[in-house]
C-alpha cells in the first residue's frame, strides 16, 4: 500500500493506453478485411467478423479507462484531447453496436441497411481518434513535419525554412537552439501536450516559462531551471528529456549555456556573440560551420522527366535524394526479371551528371556493364556487394574522383586491386569484408587511404 501511495497510480496505469490503443484499432481492420474477403471470395465470415467488432468493443473500454487515466495528469491541449477522447469513446460504442447488427444482419432488414453506413462511420471514428492521438503524443506538425512546402502551405502551415549552416550567416536560435530543442525537448513542449504548461516551440513560450514560472534567465545559467534540468543525473525525476527520451549530448548541453550566457538572444547571428574556439568546435558538432560536401555544392538543372521515364523503362528504380535535389539515388534490382546490360546503362548515362549513389548489388555484371560504370564523374556512393567484381573491374573505379562510399563486400577481388583502390583518395567508407585480399595487402591499402574506415572483418 505504501508503493502505490509514493507514486501516482494513474499514470502508472495510464501510460499502458498508448500499448493496448492499438488493440482495438487491429481488431477493426481485422473485422473489414474479413468483410472484403467475404465480398469477393463468396466466403462467409460473418462470425469472425462480429467477434472481431466484439473485441474491438471490450479492448476499446479498457483503452478507454486507461486513456481517461493517463489524461488526469493534465498538460494536454484541451480541444484535441477532447476530440480524441469523445471519438475513442463513440468508436467503442459503434463497435458493440457493429457486433450485434452483423449477427442480425442476415434477419432483419434495418440491420442489413445500417450495417454499411457503421462501416463507414467507425472507418472515419477511426481516422479522426488515430490522428488526434497521434498530436497528443507526438505534437499538431509531425503529421506534416517533412512534408512539401507547398502542401504545408495548403494546410495553413509554415513553410520549412532552411537551416543555414554558414557560419558568419546562421542565426544563432533559428539554426543552432531551436533545432536542439525540436528534436529533443518539443515531444513534449509542443501546442498540443504542454507538459507543465511549457511550450519550447518558438520565443514566447520559451521565455513565459512554464507552470513554476521562467525557465530560461537570459545571462544567468544557474538561475535558468531550463538547463538545470538538462544537466541533472540522467535518473532523477526532473531529469529532462523526460520518459526514456534521447537526452542532450555534451555538444548541445554547452551550446545551450553559451546562448543563455550571452543573453538568450533570439534574432542576432552567431558572428554577433563571444566566439571561442571551444564553442567553434562544439557548434561544428551540430552541423554549423562546416565547408559544404561535395554533393551540398553541386548545382545541376533537373533532368528532364521524359528521361527519368526511360530510364525507370529499362528497369532501374530511381528516386531523388532529398524531396526537392535534382540528385539522384539508382539502383538495379537481382529480381528484375531482365538482365543488366550495356544498352540499359547507356539509357542511365543520359544522367549521368545527376547520378550520385549506383546501386548494382546482387547482380551478375557484365564486363560491358562494368566499363559503363566509369562514366558517372559525381558518383559518391557506388554498392556491388555480392557481384562478380574483379581486380580488373576495380580499375574501372580509378577516375571517380568525388567517390566517398564503395561496397565491394563479397567480390573475387585480391591484392592485385591494391594500387587502384589507393587511386580513389576521396573514399570515407572501404566495404571489403569476404573478399581475396590478403591481411598484407588490407594493411596496404590503410597505409595509403588512412582517412578511410575499412570494413574488412578481421
Amino acid at each position: 500500500m505504501t508503493l502505490f501511495l509514493e507514486t501516482n497510480i494513474y499514470q502508472f496505469f495510464g501510460r499502458f493506453h498508448t500499448m493496448l490503443v492499438h488493440l482495438p484499432i487491429g481488431f477493426i481492420v481485422l473485422a473489414i478485411c474479413f468483410e472484403l474477403i467475404s465480398i469477393k471470395k463468396k466466403t462467409d465470415f460473418n462470425l469472425a467478423i462480429s467477434y472481431a467488432f466484439l473485441f474491438a468493443a471490450l479492448s476499446g473500454v479498457l483503452s478507454v479507462i486507461l486513456g481517461l487515466m493517463l489524461a488526469s495528469d493534465g498538460g494536454y491541449n484541451e480541444s484535441t484531447l477532447n476530440i480524441h477522447k469523445w471519438t475513442g469513446i463513440s468508436l467503442t460504442l459503434v463497435s458493440f453496436v457493429l457486433f450485434y447488427v452483423k449477427r442480425k444482419q442476415a434477419l432483419v432488414l434495418w440491420a442489413k441497411k445500417s450495417y454499411p453506413i457503421l462501416i463507414i462511420l467507425i472507418v472515419g471514428l477511426l481516422f479522426v481518434a488515430g490522428h488526434n492521438g497521434g498530436k497528443l503524443t507526438h505534437g499538431s506538425d509531425y503529421l506534416l513535419e517533412h512534408a512539401p512546402n507547398s502542401i504545408r502551405t495548403l494546410v495553413g502551415m509554415k513553410p520549412v525554412r532552411e537551416r543555414v549552416t554558414d557560419l558568419e550567416e546562421a542565426l544563432v536560435y533559428e539554426d543552432v537552439i531551436h533545432p536542439i530543442l525540436e528534436s529533443k525537448c518539443n515531444v513534449c513542449h509542443n501546442s498540443d501536450k504542454a507538459k507543465g504548461e511549457l511550450l519550447l516551440v518558438d520565443a514566447e513560450g520559451i521565455m513565459k516559462g512554464g507552470e513554476n514560472g521562467a525557465v530560461i534567465v537570459p545571462g544567468d545559467v544557474k538561475a535558468s531551471e531550463l538547463f538545470r534540468r538538462i544537466t541533472l543525473n540522467p535518473i532523477h525525476k526532473d531529469f529532462m528529456p523526460t520518459e526514456g527520451r534521447t537526452p542532450l549530448t555534451n555538444e548541445e548541453t554547452m551550446l545551450i549555456q553559451w546562448w543563455i550566457e550571452e543573453g538568450a538572444t533570439f534574432e542576432k547571428k552567431i558572428v554577433e556573440l563571444n566566439l571561442t574556439d571551444r564553442t567553434k568546435g562544439y557548434l561544428k558538432e551540430v552541423g554549423i560551420g562546416l565547408e559544404k560536401t561535395f554533393i551540398e555544392s553541386l548545382e545541376l538543372q533537373r533532368v528532364h522527366d521524359t528521361i527519368i521515364a526511360s530510364i525507370k523503362a529499362e528497369g532501374f528504380k530511381i528516386k531523388t535524394v532529398t524531396n526537392n535535389s535534382t540528385l539522384l539515388d539508382v539502383s538495379y534490382s537481382p529480381y528484375t526479371k531482365t538482365l543488366l546490360t550495356g544498352k540499359k546503362m547507356d539509357v542511365l548515362l543520359k544522367a549521368k551528371t545527376n547520378v550520385v549513389w549506383l546501386n548494382l548489388s546482387g547482380i551478375d555484371l557484365s564486363k560491358e556493364v562494368i566499363s559503363k560504370i566509369g562514366g558517372f564523374k559525381h558518383l559518391v556512393e557506388f554498392r556491388a556487394s555480392n557481384t562478380n567484381f574483379s581486380n580488373t573491374d576495380v580499375k574501372q573505379l580509378e577516375n571517380l574522383r568525388y567517390l566517398e562510399y564503395l561496397n565491394l563486400y563479397g567480390n573475387p577481388i585480391s591484392d592485385a586491386s591494391i594500387a587502384s583502390f589507393t587511386k580513389l583518395t576521396s573514399l570515407q567508407k572501404l566495404y571489403l569484408w569476404k573478399t581475396n585480399l590478403s591481411d598484407e595487402g588490407l594493411k596496404s591499402i590503410r597505409a595509403n587511404l588512412k582517412q578511410t574506415e575499412i570494413v574488412s572483418g578481421i
